[in-house]
């Protein structure tokens, strides 16, 4: 059973629109939402002077970069001016600036690991970071922080470590001609797993009437496929904003992928989600 927990936001100009800062009941750490557009705003939060892990997120393109730095606005204020793929900062700091520079490197590896392995959203990290050492009696702690950063993002509507073993029963297939898919529901995102088979081949009608999805396409094939010839298998998982948006990717075609995908037992989603078929 969960334990309850509260989720306390404070708005230091008033708006949703500026920065805010998010407290945990019973948690080491707070987390300070930094909109890029405010950023100015950030200059007077003597919390980002000390060792933080943070997230750059780009909404629109569903992209995240997972950093750490020793001193936080310093560092911010260098991704401002190099990096453009982001429009929201999360910096997760402690609350009695008792995280050490070992802490936030440690951090910065488990985070890069676990957003890698759900999946839910464009991974910019070339690398999971080397993990470095820190005391045993402190890897508990660090890993009970992690799951708190997971709370704080996923208030914010970013599942980003929602990580799921790959059980069978958890798994969605799709067979279609040369194809052989499997998917899987990982926080708020469909995702459709390394090794899956996609035919290259689409419908003409399709790809005339969704150029931008066709570009997509190509686009996943390039960055994360290997090209077989007529099919290509990705090297890597694929995050998708719905089953609907993965089944014409995954087919070439517009598809009711609540039909298409199926579990083990060749029952569709509509059947066990939608209609609750046990």
């Amino acid at each position: 059973m969960n334990t309850p927990r509260l989720i306390q936001t404070y708005l230091p100009d008033g708006t949703l629109e500026g920065l805010r800062i998010i407290e945990l009941s019973d948690s080491q750490i707070k987390g300070v939402v930094i909109p890029r557009i405010k950023l100015n705003n950030a200059t007077e939060r003597n919390e980002l002077r000390q060792p933080a892990l943070y997230l750059l997120i780009n909404s629109g393109d569903n992209q995240l970069y997972i950093g750490e730095s020793e001193n936080f606005y310093d560092r911010i204020k260098t991704h401002d001016k190099l990096t453009g793929l982001w429009d929201i900062a999360l910096a997760i700091v402690s609350n009695a600036n008792h995280l050490e520079k070992s802490d936030v490197k440690y951090l910065e590896s488990l985070a890069v690991e676990k957003a890698k392995g759900s999946a839910a959203m464009e991974i910019l990290n070339k690398t999971v970071p080397a993990r470095n050492n820190v005391h045993e009696f402190k890897t508990h702690s660090l890993q009970r922080i992690l799951d708190d950063v997971a709370l704080i993002a996923e208030s914010l509507g970013y599942s980003i470590f929602s990580t799921k073993q790959d059980k069978a029963e958890d798994i969605w297939y799709c067979v279609a001609k040369k194809s052989d898919i499997k998917a899987q529901f990982r926080g708020d995102k469909f995702v459709i797993l390394v090794g899956s088979l996609i035919d290259k081949s689409y419908a003409p009608s399709w790809g005339k009437e969704w150029p931008k999805s066709l570009a997509e396409r190509e686009e996943v094939f390039r960055k994360y496929g290997k090209d077989l010839g007529e099919t290509v298998e990705l090297t890597e998982n694929v995050p998708f904003r719905s089953p609907n948006h993965a089944g014409s990717f995954a087919t070439g075609r517009s598809v009711n992928a609540w039909l298409t995908f199926t579990n083990a037992q060749n029952k569709t989603m509509d059947e066990l989600i939608r209609k609750g078929s046990a």
